[in-house]
């Protein structure tokens, strides 16, 4: 009955800690960069949207500061996001073909603070 009880613990506490990987993957830091910056604007964006996202949106800087992400929604869609390099401030998230958001990338922080 012991080793029953150890083994269901066991697989139990791995399960947990497996389902929390993609969560932890989208956690945000203190602070951080214009990667991040636009990443968690994104994903703000979305999650203020009500979107359900499978696949946290993945981000890339470009030599001319432009940074793009790209993710899937729960329902097969892709997530893209994006910020040009000549206009920092500008924020453009999509999913599939549909436009989510189109505006300030500061804004739309901002309104997740609450502010």
């Amino acid at each position: 009955m012991t080793r029953r009880t150890s083994t269901t613990g066991i697989v139990l506490l791995v399960a947990l800690s497996l389902t929390g990987c993609s969560q932890i993957a989208a956690i945000a830091p203190v602070g951080g960069d214009r990667l991040a910056e636009v990443r968690f604007a994104g994903i703000d964006v979305l999650v203020d949207a009500d979107i359900q996202i499978l696949e946290a949106p993945v981000c890339t800087e470009a030599a001319d500061a432009t940074v793009t992400c790209a993710g899937s929604t729960v329902d097969g869609d892709t997530i893209t996001v994006a910020s040009p390099g000549s206009d920092p401030d500008t924020l453009t998230v999509t999913t599939g073909d549909t436009s989510v958001y189109e505006g300030s990338l500061h804004a739309a922080l901002e309104k997740a603070m609450g502010g």
